[in-house]
């Protein structure tokens, strides 16, 4: 059994307070969070590893196992690669004293760690935990590798983890020898974190035909895609047809200012529809009056998380029967993520390097034996391909996953959906059971290739005793 000595720390921003750890959850407990969960023993199992986990709770700790020759790991949460360089997402004034590197490594006393990092003794290891990150690599990658050299860390001793779709080409970019490495920890661990559908049970009951075509879960609705996906729906008389959350806060000011400025306003850019404020003012009245939910309402959500402990607020975490009853009732799903428009701002800007992620939405339909239709940035399907998923073309027409320009792409999205929608219930039934062996597949290779492999890729970047 090998021995992995790790200093978990916490920098989510310069203007919290830093040097604080984190620890494991218990062992005992199956439910844990995606990313602190990746040094539960579970995981191990998972990639039938044989690790012993040792928490080191403070850096004087490291100076023992410095002492003693023994090797060690710094792991560092971060919100946002920005954090590490002493800025955040409300002030772009860089101050060096804000950063991870000029709070651990100023201090002399701490000069050990560079010289065990230096001799591979320690790896410095960064983690970025949302979809956030993106664009902070073009704006402050440079300043990153400054720090490193002024504190003297050698870049090829830096390991930076993200889930964005081709984040390896960072350093091939900026002639760097800092090793990005992509790994998805909210596919990966969220099967321990939340409830999965358990449709696959359900599968081979191939007579039995479902109340509705699709679902698709929301909740940020201030995504402009998904305000756009819920007037097309809605437009041409598609709701009914599918289990659909979309929370609407009615009562809130700030939301219904959001919510207009949105539906009316695109900028120099018609990434969506032109409408006007009465096209708008009766499709927010509709909401108002017709409230849009799967499992737990808006207000329910609210109540139920004061008394579970989540993570988040999405309303996927709260995975209950109504959920479940919805996957083994609906055909297929249309997933809405967080960017949609971000590809082509991206491409126009030149910033065509990380554009969209990979998370756990998608492990859901994956494991409920569904296909799905993606709004995302452009390249999605592919990106899943690459990891050896199957995707459902020609079933479902994907080559709107090539496109670039968002109301191009988004029309042809539209055009699928009403497409599928209109078939009667026997034709969406035989539709989708001739994708079978699709669902077969990508459930194994979830479960059975791609957890195992992404948890050992991860574990091959630290050092052990």
């Amino acid at each position: 059994m090998k021995t992995l000595n790790v200093l978990p720390l916490d920098w989510n921003s310069p203007d919290v307070e830093p040097d604080r750890t984190w620890v494991i959850e218990d062992p005992t407990n199956k439910n844990f969070n995606w990313v602190d969960g990746m040094f539960h023993s579970d995981i191990f199992k998972r990639a039938d590893l044989d690790i012993k986990y040792n928490h080191i709770e403070s850096i004087d700790e490291l100076k023992n196992l410095s002492d003693n020759n023994l090797s060690y790991n710094i792991f560092v949460k971060a919100y946002q690669f920005r954090h590490l360089i002493g800025t955040d997402a409300t002030d772009d004034n860089i101050v060096k004293e804000l950063s991870f590197f000029h709070y651990y490594f100023s201090d002399k006393k701490y000069q050990f760690i560079i010289d065990d990092i230096k001799s591979g003794k320690c790896n410095l290891i960064f983690a970025l935990l949302t979809e956030f990150s993106n664009e902070c690599y073009y704006m402050y990658y440079d300043v990153f590798t400054k720090l490193l050299k002024e504190y003297d860390i050698p870049e090829n001793r830096v390991v930076v983890f993200d889930f964005m779709n081709n984040i390896e080409k960072i350093p091939v970019e900026y002639n760097s020898e800092v090793k990005f490495k992509y790994y998805n920890w909210l596919m990966v661990a969220w099967e321990h974190y939340v409830s999965l559908p358990k449709t696959q049970s359900n599968f081979k009951n191939k007579d039995y035909i479902r109340d509705k075509y699709y679902i698709t879960l929301n909740k940020s609705v201030t995504k402009q895609h998904r305000l756009f996906l819920m007037h097309f729906l809605w437009k041409y008389n598609l709701v009914d047809k599918g289990f659909v959350s979309f929370f609407h806060e009615k009562d809130n000011e700030e939301y219904r200012s959001q919510f207009f400025d949105n539906m009316t306003n695109n900028d120099d850019d018609v990434y969506f529809e032109i409408l006007n404020n009465k096209e708008v003012q009766t499709f927010y009245n509709w909401l108002n009056d017709n409230p849009l939910w799967v499992d737990v309402s808006w207000e329910e959500f609210k109540k139920f998380s004061e008394h579970h402990e989540y993570h988040s607020s999405a309303p996927n975490e709260v995975f209950i029967d109504k959920t479940d009853n919805a996957y083994k009732n609906s055909y297929f799903n249309i997933l809405t993520e967080s960017y949609f428009i971000e590809s082509q701002v991206f491409f126009n800007s030149q910033k065509k390097l990380v554009d969209f992620s990979l998370n756990e939405r998608n492990i859901l339909p994956i494991n409920a034996y569904q296909p799905f239709i993606v709004m995302n940035g452009q390249g999605h399907m592919k990106g899943l391909r690459d990891l050896g998923f199957k995707t459902f073309h020609p079933h479902i027409d994907e080559s709107y996953d090539d496109v670039v320009d968002v109301h191009k792409r988004f029309n042809m999205i539209k055009q699928e959906i009403n497409k599928l929608c209109s078939m009667s219930k026997q034709e969406i039934h035989d539709w989708y059971w001739s994708m079978e062996e699709i669902y077969k597949h990508n459930f194994n290779h979830l479960h059975n290739v791609f957890y195992p492999t992404q948890i050992k890729g991860f574990f091959d970047e630290f050092v052990f005793e």
